[in-house]
């Protein structure tokens, strides 16, 4: 009997001390994930031509005490609630366990021609997108959402659809 406790309480301690290495792996909470990217400046141009560019300064955070990779970002981009851009860039950004790091991103644009307007002054722009974090074979989304009034001297036409 006293040989079986002896054991249990092994099997209990050992169990304690590999839990939190463990979940340090992938968060289980979902919240952790949400706020672990912090949109800290938005910087958006287009051109008549319809080129233009997103740029994209970002805080991103671990919520995991394990490293991580930043694999990638992807956005989707509306001015006036009109979507203009979608896309992806593909990174390896080493992020270490529990630690946050400065991101800046560049996505070139190019939209229809003709579908702009000249409308130079403050426009609503929104931006949603996620940055993805790999943890050995796990892979996990962060989702970022950024709305300000930005300056944009061309306007490119893009959807119709209004943002909900």
């Amino acid at each position: 009997m006293r040989s079986r406790r002896a054991v249990l309480g092994l099997l209990g301690l050992a169990s304690a001390l590999c839990l939190p290495g463990c979940l340090g792996v992938v968060p289980f909470s979902p919240r952790a994930y949400d706020e672990a990217v912090r949109v800290e400046a938005v910087d958006v141009a287009f051109t008549r031509d319809g080129s233009g560019a997103l740029t994209l300064k970002l805080q991103v955070k671990n919520p995991s005490s394990d490293a991580a990779t930043l694999t990638r970002v992807d956005f989707d981009l509306r001015v006036d609630g009109r979507r203009v851009a979608t896309g992806e860039q593909v990174l390896g950004v080493p992020l270490d366990g529990q630690g946050a790091v400065p991101l800046e991103v560049s996505f070139p644009l190019a939209v229809a021609r003709g579908g702009g307007r000249p409308e130079a002054g403050s426009h609503a722009v929104r931006v949603e997108g996620g940055v993805v974090l790999r943890f050995g074979g796990s892979e996990r989304r962060a989702p970022f959402r950024d709305a300000r009034s930005l300056d944009v001297a061309w306007v490119p036409g893009g959807e119709s659809n209004p943002a909900p």
